[in-house]
């Protein structure tokens, strides 16, 4: 394929080439053409003036046209042309060519005679007195051109092919170089994709140039990076699933054996426990279909005009008791004009739940949660903000991915698995808005909610 991609470039070069030099030739041609015959066409027209300048002095001098006769022969000689001159009554007074085919010359002017160039007659004024008609054709010449403006002709035409070839290999030779060198930078990207393939997205591609081939290595750099970060999430999603899983069943698979080997009686206590481990089992279970959830709302959010006071406020009611048993504060803050967007209303109420759930989580009791609503550049935001733990810095580039902790040690605990504020992010770039945080460890958390008007 790489063979193939250099030669169709090679040859497309090539092609180019040969089209622009056949046009141009083409054209030069027909400039050359036009713009030399009417070149040739003056310079004959001229010289034909002159002859017939000439023979009017030589009749105004002799008075006669037997006295010219001779004269008329040696005028044709030396321009080329055969004259003849007719009188008033339209009789051949003198042909010059019958006297230039008797002397020693005759062979040459009898071959010149056989390409004759287009004849022109002209009145012959002597004293401002027509006195005959002059006839004269230029011999050895093909219309207006002569022999040696074909030659011109022919020689430029031939140079202009030579010229032609040596473009045409100039762009053979150019297109093949630059082909070659397009398909190894190619060949350095198709290189590191494959490593890429194979899992090993510590390649990197080496970037050289500000070109397009140069935005896309840094482009698939990026995505390299991204990659590997993803390849490391999922190592630790596939560690945390495992010990998340391993933890219950080992439990309850101790208690089972426990059971059958008449350690353990099977009475209420031990059954509790075993519900507990079934329990965080099946939550584990629920979070990632509600991940896989959030996937297909994404691809199948339905909207409409949802006017947000109103929906903030029936939710914060849905919501205040469970902040009431954990003895939170919960507080809403609307502005005075009716903010409304176009966005999904369940999609919309699954954030809120998480954001909300999230926020009682980690807000001690004696704490706040304030729900706020504003609109400024063409967005609406809504604010949902915590008095509890907050966040490290560290962490805050991360919050919003799959399976991601900001410390696993309290997973069990708190029973998170991690997937809450990706899916938070997920329903929300479904609605085409976007999620950002704002936190301070010991201070709390500000997660903010942006939505088009």
């Amino acid at each position: 394929m790489q063979s193939s991609l250099t030669r169709r470039i090679t040859l497309s070069m090539v092609a180019l080439a040969v089209g622009g030099i056949v046009l141009v030739a083409v054209l030069i041609n027909l400039a050359l053409t036009f713009n030399f015959t009417r070149y040739l066409g003056k310079v004959q027209e001229e010289q034909n003036r002159l002859i017939l300048d000439t023979l009017a002095e030589l009749y105004s001098r002799s008075t006669s046209w037997q006295a010219i006769r001779l004269s008329t022969m040696y005028v044709g000689s030396t321009t080329g042309t055969q004259i003849k001159v007719y009188d008033l009554k339209g009789r051949l007074i003198v042909d010059s060519l019958t006297g230039m085919m008797r002397g020693m010359h005759s062979d040459y002017w009898r071959r010149r005679q056989e390409l004759r160039g287009n004849a022109a007659a002209y009145p012959l004024y002597v004293q401002g007195e027509q006195v005959g008609v002059v006839e004269i054709v230029y011999l050895g010449q093909q219309g207006l051109w002569s022999a040696e403006a074909l030659l011109f002709r022919r020689m430029v035409l031939i140079s202009a092919v030579i010229t032609g070839l040596l473009a045409i290999l100039a762009a053979a030779y150019f297109g093949s170089k630059m082909a070659r060198r397009l398909m190894g930078r190619l060949t350095v990207l198709a290189a590191a994709a494959e490593k890429w393939g194979r899992g090993q997205f510590t390649s990197r591609v080496r970037v050289s140039g500000d070109d397009e081939l140069a935005v896309l290595g840094e482009t698939m750099n990026r995505m390299a990076s991204r990659l590997e970060a993803q390849s490391d999430l999922r190592k630790k999603l596939t560690s945390d699933i495992s010990h998340e899983l391993r933890t219950p069943l080992s439990t309850i698979q101790s208690y089972l054996e426990a059971f059958r080997d008449g350690v353990l009686p099977p009475d209420e206590k031990h059954l509790t426990a075993i519900l507990e481990e079934s329990i965080r089992l099946g939550g584990l279970i629920t979070d990632l279909q509600r991940l896989a959830e959030a996937e297909y709302s994404r691809r199948a959010a339905q909207f409409e005009l949802l006017p947000l006071n109103a929906f903030l406020a029936a939710e914060t009611e849905r919501y205040r008791p469970l902040m009431k048993r954990k003895d939170i504060s919960l507080v809403l803050e609307l502005p005075d004009e009716e903010v409304a967007v176009q966005a999904d209303k369940g999609l919309l109420g699954q954030v809120l739940a998480n954001l909300l759930i999230n926020a009682a989580k980690y807000t001690p009791a004696g704490g706040q949660v304030t729900i706020s609503l504003t609109a400024a550049d063409g967005e609406a935001v809504i604010a949902v903000a915590d008095t509890g733990s907050g966040i490290a810095a560290e962490h805050l580039p991360h919050i919003f991915e799959r399976f991601y902790r900001v410390d696993p040690s309290r997973t069990r605990a708190t029973g998170g698995s991690g997937i809450g504020l990706a899916i938070v992010r997920e329903l929300t770039e479904a609605m085409h808005g976007r999620v950002t945080v704002e936190s301070t460890p010991g201070k709390g958390s500000c997660f903010r909610l942006y939505l088009p008007l």
